[in-house]
């Protein structure tokens, strides 16, 4: 996997062999912070990070890094050997994370949900996500899902837009109390407010940031680590 990874990132990423090392890429897509989780109504591979690796002839051609979890399917990166960059192999591989997404719904209805990362409407590279639909774009100020189709003339127009046309419109996860956020402190699970009270450096500002930046509903559903 490693050796296709150099080669795709010095040939469409334009990088010096010293920027796409083993090191590197073991950093970036092979270590995890999700631990391997498999349960018996859950998907028969489980939960937590892949490698699919895409072969044609006995040849290694393509990889495809993805997060499986509870609610979707995450696309964490695609990468190919440019050599066989005429069978559009990155178009190819959305549509088979797709139809996994489809299999594993059959069984786990709540995990339904293609998710391809970032797009960036001014980047070439990411144009293809557009072409794959019904998409949706996350509003970046209320945090609303829209159409791709209706967001894409407002990105046409601006780099930044804010996607929900209801002006009125306010993020429903903004409503934050500190003390209920989850901290990871010294292998034991706590509410901000039990943290500061045990500790006298509370860092508030940087847990302030990290609510503010996940919203209510997960700063009180996962763990912030704390050491």
């Amino acid at each position: 996997s490693w050796r296709v990874f150099v080669k795709y990132q010095m040939a469409v990423h334009k990088e010096t062999e010293y920027e796409c090392s083993y090191r590197i890429f073991r950093e970036f897509l092979v270590s995890t912070p999700l631990q391997p989780y498999k349960d018996e109504n859950g998907p028969p591979h489980g939960y937590g990070s892949f490698h699919q690796q895409y072969w044609l002839n006995g040849k290694l051609i393509a990889v495809g890094v993805i997060d499986i979890l509870p609610k979707c399917v995450s696309s964490v990166y695609f990468f190919y050997d440019p050599d066989y960059s005429f069978l559009s192999p990155g178009t190819y591989g959305s549509l088979r994370e797709l139809e996994l997404v489809r299999s594993y719904a059959e069984k786990c209805p709540d995990l339904k949900y293609y998710y391809m990362g970032y797009y960036i409407h001014s980047c070439s590279k990411m144009r293809y996500k557009a072409r794959l639909c019904p998409s949706y774009l996350l509003c970046p100020e209320v945090f609303t899902w829209h159409s791709i189709e209706k967001c894409i003339p407002k990105l046409d127009a601006l780099k930044y837009s804010r996607l929900n046309d209801d002006k009125t419109a306010v993020c429903e996860d903004s409503n934050i109390s500190l003390n209920q956020v989850l901290i990871l402190y010294d292998h034991t699970a706590m509410t901000y407010g039990v943290y500061r009270n045990r500790t006298r450096n509370s860092n508030e500002d940087e847990v302030k940031e990290y609510a503010e930046l996940v919203g209510r509903y997960s700063s009180q559903n996962m763990l912030l680590l704390r050491h």
